[in-house]
């Protein structure tokens, strides 16, 4: 998120409130997504209720990066952001994608085992 601030300061006055705010809005989406998914502490007594929406909001910043990707993708076609910086925006995106979904797949082998105990 800070790349993204920071690159996108001295962008064209044209992008600013198109491709710029969109690249800005969604680099702090993600942040806030997976900061409510690390909010839910799911045990055994509340996992039908806070698995789901944990898995939700993880999913949603995972569409969130892939969509941050894209747009960056685009406005650098347009000159609203320099190759360089499209190209080190996606390399972290994709540093972030694998990190997600690293991590939802730790959930659902966790969840999996919590439902098994249930049974």
């Amino acid at each position: 998120m800070s790349y993204v601030l920071r690159v996108t300061q001295n962008s064209p006055k044209q992008y600013r409130f198109t491709f710029i705010t969109r690249l800005q809005n969604l680099t702090m989406d993600v942040v806030e997504l997976m900061l409510l998914a690390n909010n839910i502490y799911v045990t055994k007594a509340n996992i039908t209720t806070t698995a789901e929406k944990r898995l939700s909001y993880q999913h949603q910043a995972l569409s969130k990066l892939q969509a941050l990707n894209y747009f960056s993708m685009e406005a650098q076609k347009y000159q609203a952001i320099t190759f360089k910086h499209a190209t080190q925006i996606n390399k972290q995106g994709i540093i972030c994608i694998q990190y997600l979904q690293a991590w939802i797949k730790s959930d659902r082998s966790r969840y999996q085992k919590i439902y098994a105990s249930l049974s």
